[in-house]
């Protein structure tokens, strides 16, 4: 199956090039705004140690093989699609591996309408980058199953400082094999859904991306879920601080919560150092109680911090390559329900790597196809 949707993909491209030399009347934009293929491999070194049984895993690894295609049909409508061509088996089918796919209408400046795949509506600044770039991540982002379809409307205020968004689509919950001790692993639940409304404030040097969501749940109920993301920005450094809190239940205030914080410095224009750091807990009392209400972000009765330091080297003569690295751990505390500590675990990991994008559409630009 991952031969034949390379092999699909590498034809579309060559048909697009050959397309291109045959005639110089070929225009890719508007419709191809965007089209690329990106990827990213790995090497890691992990090493466990704690309470837990020592295993050092390391290898190479690819990440991300994403093609990328985006554009405009006309002065109103828009599309774009983001289809991972090499990934794991598509739980339900080959559509799971598709990120993005969905149709825009801008009908004026301040109004959008948007239908199709897309990222569930809730805050935060790792949330929102794209996951080729997240290098470490929180335990939350990891275990996420965020792109859903649906369908959302948008108001962006004049002089675009504001943003709100409406969503309602498919709750991150129908992938039921989230749910350990309740699946196979195999199992699609329909008839669950997300309700989210979201702002993402832009204020020169301070920007917000805040969320309230409601995920339905398999036993009829609800995850209560608020994000809320800052960031400052200046010329040389940014940070970004994520606050998150999930209910299971009315009693869950302070139960079930965590932060990410990452500060990023450009020491140079291709030289990027940041450090990274996040704490996540999950003690709801109904998540030990009630199995259907299990938190899918977070397992019950831990808490994790994790923590990190990493560079990120863009070669000058090749802006669309990327050579990273760094070195995080991560230290896993679980409790009975009881809060008597059953132990610890740490991974620490070290990991380098490269992330390149062909651009496809800058490629016919630049040879005036």
């Amino acid at each position: 199956m991952k031969t034949k949707q390379l092999a699909l993909a590498a034809a579309f491209v060559a048909l697009l090039f050959s397309a291109g030399r045959v005639s110089a009347q070929v225009a890719l934009s508007p419709i191809f705004s965007q089209l690329r293929l990106e990827a990213r491999a790995d090497f890691d070194f992990q090493h466990l140690y704690g309470d837990q049984p020592s295993d050092n895993p390391y290898g190479f690894h690819g990440r991300y093989f994403n093609f990328v295609m985006g554009g405009n049909l006309n002065d109103k409508f828009s599309y774009y699609f983001r289809q991972r061509i090499i990934a794991n088996d598509g739980t339900a089918s080959l559509f799971d591996n598709t990120d993005f796919l969905y149709l825009n209408y801008r009908p004026n400046e301040h109004w959008l309408f948007r239908l199709g795949k897309d990222a569930l509506a809730v805050g935060g600044f790792e949330y929102d980058a794209p996951p080729i770039d997240v290098l470490f991540s929180t335990v939350y982002w990891n275990n996420f199953y965020c792109f859903q379809l649906g369908g959302s409307a948008a108001y962006t205020t004049k002089g675009g400082k504001n943003t709100i968004m409406a969503q309602v689509a498919n709750s991150p919950t129908v992938y039921y094999g989230a749910f350990g001790p309740l699946s196979t692993g195999t199992e699609w639940r329909s008839g669950l859904l997300a309700y989210s409304l979201y702002w993402a404030g832009n204020f020169g040097h301070f920007k917000t991306l805040y969320s309230v969501n409601m995920f339905e749940r398999p036993d009829e109920n609800y995850m209560n879920y608020i994000a809320l993301g800052h960031k400052l920005v200046y010329d040389r450094w940014d940070i970004y601080l994520d606050l998150f809190h999930h209910a299971l239940a009315n009693d869950d205030w302070g139960k079930d919560l965590g932060f990410a914080t990452c500060f990023n410095y450009l020491i140079t224009d291709d030289l990027n150092l940041f450090a990274k750091c996040s704490y996540e807990q999950n003690f709801s009392d109904a998540d030990f109680q009630n199995l259907q209400a299990l938190d899918f972000l977070v397992e019950s009765g831990h808490s994790y911090w994790t923590y990190g330091l990493g560079f990120e080297y863009h070669p000058a003569k090749c802006k669309d390559v990327r050579i990273h690295g760094f070195v995080a751990n991560r230290n896993d505390r679980q409790e009975a329900a009881n809060g008597t500590e059953l132990g610890t675990c740490n991974t620490l990991t070290a990991n380098v790597g490269i992330t390149w994008h062909m651009n496809i559409h800058r490629m016919f630009q630049e040879r005036n196809l």
